[in-house]
C-alpha cells in the first residue's frame, strides 16, 4: 500500500486472513461473524484509520434517490420562488449522475388546500428526503409532524421553532430588519417622523422576525414613530392600491418605508412613480422588479439572501446526510447582501453564487 493511501477492504481480508465477504459483514454490522475474527479485523481497520466511502459504495449499488421541494408556485412573491428554482435545478444537474432526481411540488401560498392537496401527493414510500419552504406555519407544523420520522427534511428561506429539520439555511431575519431600518434612516436623513413597515404574510415566523428588527432599531429613539401595517395579498392589484391608498390617508408624509418581501416593487411603483416627493423605501431581494426599479432610483435599497444560492445548498445538504451519510451544519447562515443602485454593476459573475455550497468528494 502507498503511503498516504487508504487501507482497501480487500487488503483488509488479506492482512486478517478472511473474505472481502467477511469484512464487510463486520464494516456494515450485518450477519454472523465469531467474536475472535470480528476483533481482529476491527484492530486492521484501527491501525491503519480505514473509513467506508460511501459514495464509491452508492456508485457501487447504482442506488436512486428522490428528493421531494415543497414550495409556493415559482412566479409568487414576484418571481422569488424561480430563483430559488433555479440553484435547486443546477444541483439537480450536477448531481443527477449520482441518482439524485429531484421532484417539484409547488402549491398557492394563499390557500390551504393547495397546499395539502400538494403535500398528500408525495408518496412517503418512494421520498428519501424532503427540501421545504417553511411558510404557512400552522399547516406546515401539522405536516411536519404527521411525516414518518424516517424522512429528513431540509428548511430554506425561513425557519419554524416548532420543527426539526437536519439543517436550515437562511439569513437571520431579525438582523436584516434590524439592518433596513438603520439604512432607512440614513435615507432619510435622520430626519423624525414617522417610518412605516409593511408585511405582507405576517404570519409567517421569518417575516414577523424581521419586522421585529425594524422595530428594535427604533426602540428608545425619540422623536421617530413607527407603524406596521399588513398587507394580505401584496400580488392583487386591486387589493394592494386600497390598502396603500388607505396607508397615505392614515399617514400623508412618510418619511420612509420598508416592505418585509419581495413585493416592494409594487409598493415603490406606486407610491414614487409621479410623486415629486421621494419616499425612502427598503424591501427585500434583487427580482427582476425590484431591479428594475432599484436602476430607476424608486426603490432605495434591497437586502438579498441569495436565493439561487439557498436552493443549491439545501440539494447539496440533503446529498450530503442522506447519500454519503454525513453531518451536516444545524443552520447555514446566509450573508446579508445590500444592492444600491451604484453597486448593481459591478455584481460578480453569477457562477459565484454557488461556490461556497460546492462539496469535494475524498
Amino acid at each position: 500500500m502507498k503511503r498516504n493511501q487508504q487501507v482497501t477492504i480487500r487488503e483488509i481480508a488479506a492482512k486478517a486472513g478472511v473474505s472481502i465477504g467477511t469484512v464487510d459483514r463486520v464494516l456494515h454490522h450485518r450477519g454472523r461473524v465469531s467474536l475472535k475474527t470480528k476483533a481482529k479485523i476491527e484492530a486492521i481497520v484501527k491501525r491503519f484509520g480505514y473509513k467506508p466511502n460511501p459514495l464509491a459504495r452508492h456508485l457501487k449499488l447504482k442506488k436512486e434517490y428522490h428528493f421531494f421541494i415543497v414550495s409556493p408556485y415559482r412566479h409568487e412573491d414576484s418571481g422569488y420562488w424561480g430563483m430559488v428554482f433555479d440553484g435547486i435545478q443546477r444541483a439537480a444537474e450536477e448531481l443527477n449522475p449520482f441518482g439524485i432526481h429531484i421532484h417539484f411540488k409547488e402549491f398557492d401560498r394563499y390557500s390551504r388546500e393547495s397546499f395539502w392537496n400538494t403535500v398528500l401527493s408525495i408518496p412517503p414510500d418512494h421520498c428519501d428526503g424532503l427540501i421545504v419552504a417553511p411558510i404557512m406555519p400552522s399547516e406546515m407544523v401539522r405536516w411536519l409532524g404527521e411525516l414518518p420520522a424516517t424522512i429528513p427534511y431540509v428548511f430554506f428561506d425561513a425557519t419554524l421553532p416548532e420543527a426539526s429539520p437536519i439543517t436550515e439555511i437562511g439569513q437571520d431575519p431579525y438582523s436584516g430588519g434590524f439592518l433596513a431600518g438603520k439604512l432607512l434612516c440614513l435615507f432619510a436623513q435622520k430626519e423624525q417622523g414617522t417610518y412605516c413597515a409593511i408585511a405582507p404574510h405576517s404570519e409567517d415566523y421569518h417575516i414577523k422576525r424581521r419586522i421585529e428588527g425594524f422595530l428594535g432599531f427604533w426602540e428608545g429613539r425619540g422623536g421617530y414613530r413607527t407603524e406596521v401595517r399588513t398587507c394580505a395579498d401584496m400580488d392583487h392589484r386591486e387589493t394592494r392600491e386600497e390598502f396603500l391608498r388607505t396607508l397615505l390617508d392614515d399617514i400623508p408624509n412618510p418619511k420612509g418605508i420598508f416592505v418585509a418581501n419581495a413585493s416592494v416593487h409594487s409598493v415603490a411603483e406606486t407610491l414614487n412613480r409621479d410623486n415629486p416627493f421621494h419616499i425612502p423605501i427598503i424591501g427585500y431581494d434583487l427580482v427582476p422588479e425590484n431591479e428594475r426599479l432599484l436602476r430607476e432610483g424608486l426603490i432605495d435599497v434591497l437586502v438579498s439572501q441569495r436565493p439561487a444560492y439557498q436552493g443549491y445548498q439545501a440539494v447539496y445538504q440533503l446529498y450530503r446526510h442522506v447519500v454519503l451519510q454525513q453531518e451536516v451544519q444545524r443552520k447555514i447562515p446566509v450573508p446579508i447582501h445590500i444592492y444600491f443602485k451604484e453597486n448593481l454593476l459591478m455584481e460578480s459573475s453569477p457562477d459565484l453564487e454557488y461556490e461556497e455550497a460546492m462539496v469535494v468528494f475524498t
